[in-house]
């Protein structure tokens, strides 16, 4: 009967360790998140802000080459869309007016549309004839050398080819929008 008692002591010792222990970590995962931006989501979608652009070479849908060096001298914004991102698609239309409206500003714009499970038909669609677009395999060209972490993702390059802002969403970006 007390080889009982014991393991039964034992045994509430070892699942009250395990409470605090877990109740410790528990505290710790709320502070991180609380801690991060966006709770929990990438600080920046890739480059950081400042970094310049590392050089890369692909084709748009209608077979025009862009180059590192077609960002230099002017500000473009650029757009990264996954066909296997469920908020890819619903986000493209309003990339679209943006981009119609950053244009009229001078702003160059590029779409680069990863090409995943999915045909890119419907972003094809939904991104129109305003922008340019070049459709590209899981690590990409384009993709890496912005070093994309999450889709879609956005970043308005300056006239000097570097990254002057970066955000997962559109809004953020100092560039014309909608209202």
């Amino acid at each position: 009967m007390a080889v009982l008692v014991a393991a039964v002591i034992l045994l509430g010792g070892l699942v009250l360790v395990n409470l605090l222990l877990t109740g410790a970590v528990i505290r710790k995962l709320r502070k991180i998140t609380k801690d991060s931006p966006a709770g929990g989501l990438p600080v920046s979608p890739g480059l950081d802000v400042g970094a310049e652009i590392p050089a890369f070479s692909a084709l748009t849908a209608t077979d025009t080459k862009v180059t590192t060096d077609d960002f230099a001298g002017e500000r473009t914004l650029v757009g990264f869309f996954s066909t296997d991102c469920r908020h890819c698609l619903p986000k493209a239309p309003a990339f679209a007016a943006t981009a119609r409206e950053a244009a009229a500003d001078g702003v160059r714009v590029l779409a680069v549309v990863v090409e995943g499970q999915e045909k890119p038909a419907n972003l094809l669609a939904a991104l129109t004839d305003d922008v340019s677009v070049v459709v590209e395999g899981e690590g990409g060209a384009v993709v890496d050398a912005f070093a994309v972490t999450a889709f879609p993702s956005f970043f308005l390059v300056g006239p000097d080819a570097t990254i002057a802002a970066s955000s997962l969403k559109l809004e953020r970006l100092p560039v014309p929008s909608r209202t």
